[in-house]
């Protein structure tokens, strides 16, 4: 959905950071097989940042 991105970062605003992609998931209420790629994308949009194989930070 065209939203879902805008959506996920005020969902992911609210944890803590660095987040793991296991609170990610959980927060957004999905598998892992659509919050990876959905994290990965909020990557390659300059979004958010790896921080290393598990966690992540808002950019």
């Amino acid at each position: 959905l065209p939203l879902a991105p805008a959506q996920a970062m005020r969902t992911l605003a609210t944890l803590p950071q660095p987040f793991t992609t296991s609170q990610a998931r959980q927060a957004l209420d999905t598998t892992r097989r659509v919050a990876i790629p959905l994290l990965e994308y909020l990557d390659g949009r300059g979004w958010t940042r790896r921080l290393d194989s598990g966690h992540r930070t808002l950019a």
